[in-house]
């Protein structure tokens, strides 16, 4: 082979091992940046993404095809929205925004843009009762071949929609007609209102409270207990909001996690602790929130091997004065000592403390 077509092999083997070895380095930078963003701030453990949670407390239905005659299956309450026209195609979606008791149905086709909101009818067969106390006002939106309804409702309902050749139906239960066990998971602080912190504030409360009801809803979402969440953002919820979600759906039980944290100069306190009021003398089924801060109290330290605090009496705290269901706040560790820190930062831990907050509402709710 003659010197030039060395050369010329030579400099093509070259460009082939630069182009791989550029290739290489890319999907290994973008593995790294993956892992990065799929961690928590200790390095261990999933993040959420925001634009994700942002719509994780809104529930989304799709439309279901059905007879005319199964219309009188539909229940006691359900909103009615007539068709323009028949045999036209239409997509349908409703999202439930429990937290702010919101429906929107959002439609999609040529023949939205002839839709009105006088195509609305309310059927509400309850004690006598008109269709106007389910729905306290609704709107509509056009925006080419797309229309939004938009509901603001008396109270949360589970929802169902349906569909026939003539109109769609948004079947509306309340959660005790559907499921048998109902609790309400509350994230503590959140948006502007970052609770309290590590020593250095390099840890808040507000992300760890987060995380833990991450991971407290993957356990949930195995069983048959019904879960309404407060917050799975980053948002700020006030204290009424929480308050009115768990009496709203009669809870079985309300539990709200914090961290608990001490003087930032005194950190030797450490432990866990749960709280409960004896102003309302609040049971389900005989358990009061004694009980309930009792079994979540004793079941979290069973599991994690973590210092037992006590269960302490606090009348005066919001939640624990509104709440007409049984509550407790669980502080699941001080932040402002380094080994409760260091514990709360490993993911595996954190599901520890989840699984000991469910085992006691388990215990407390007599769940098989």
């Amino acid at each position: 082979m003659e010197i030039r077509e060395w050369r010329k092999l030579a400099l093509h083997s070259i460009g082939m091992l630069v182009f791989v070895l550029v290739i290489s380095l890319a999907v290994s930078y973008a593995g790294r940046q993956g892992a990065v963003k799929g961690t928590d701030s200790s390095g261990t453990g999933t993040s959420h993404d925001p634009k994700t949670q942002s719509l994780a407390n809104i529930e989304h239905v799709e439309a279901h095809s059905v007879q005319k005659d199964d219309i009188k299956k539909l229940g006691k309450r359900y909103i009615e929205i007539k068709k323009v026209a028949t045999g036209q195609a239409v997509s349908a979606r409703l999202d439930n925004d429990y937290m702010t008791r919101k429906l929107t149905l959002r439609l999609r086709g040529r023949s939205v843009k002839k839709y009105k909101k006088d195509q609305i009818k309310l059927v509400y067969n309850e004690k006598g009762k008109t269709g106007t106390l389910l729905v306290n006002w609704s709107k509509l939106y056009h925006k080419g071949d797309s229309a939004r309804y938009l509901f603001r409702m008396d109270h949360v309902y589970e929802t169902e929609l349906f569909e026939t050749e003539e109109a769609f139906y948004i079947v509306l239960r309340r959660p005790s007609e559907v499921y048998e066990h109902v609790l309400v998971v509350d994230a503590g602080h959140g948006g502007s209102d970052k609770g309290g912190g590590s020593v250095g504030w390099k840890y808040r409360e507000k992300e760890y409270t987060l995380k833990l009801v991450y991971t407290l809803k993957d356990i949930l979402d195995r069983t048959n207990v019904k879960a309404y969440y407060t917050r799975l953002d980053d948002r700020e919820v006030s204290k009424k909001d929480r308050v009115s979600l768990a009496n709203d759906v009669k809870a079985d039980a309300f539990v709200s996690i914090h961290c608990n944290v001490s003087d930032q100069t005194e950190t030797t306190a450490r432990g866990i602790e749960t709280l409960y009021s004896s102003r309302r003398q609040t049971t389900v089924n005989g358990v009061s929130s004694k009980d309930l801060a009792e079994n979540i109290l004793k079941n979290v330290c069973s599991l994690t091997g973590r210092k037992r605090r006590k269960k302490i009496k606090r009348d005066h705290l919001y939640l624990m004065h509104h709440s007409k269901v049984p509550v407790t706040i669980v502080e699941t560790g001080y932040m402002t000592n380094k080994s409760d820190m260091d514990y709360l930062r490993k993911e595996k831990n954190r599901q520890r403390i989840a699984e000991g907050i469910y085992n006691g509402v388990k215990e407390s709710l007599q769940l098989p």
